[in-house]
């Protein structure tokens, strides 16, 4: 299942170590459990794109769905 628009129209992305809160509002959060360090996340699109500090980056279409590129 795609994210709900709400969360990149939004556009706010605070990460805390190895896990990203993706805010769709100033209260309301999701969180993504990366179990890596985070180093960016930044929206492209309907996607989130998640560098960690090994160099890889994954790509989330949704909150459980990922491919690394």
């Amino acid at each position: 299942m795609a994210w709900d628009p709400k969360f990149p129209a939004f556009g706010v992305i605070k990460i805390d170590k190895d896990k990203v809160h993706l805010y769709s509002s100033r209260d309301n959060y999701t969180t993504i459990s990366v179990g890596k360090p985070v180093t960016t996340a930044v929206w492209a699109g309907s996607f989130l794109n998640v560098s960690m500090a090994d160099g890889k980056v994954r790509r989330y279409s949704s909150r459980d769905s990922h491919s690394t590129i």
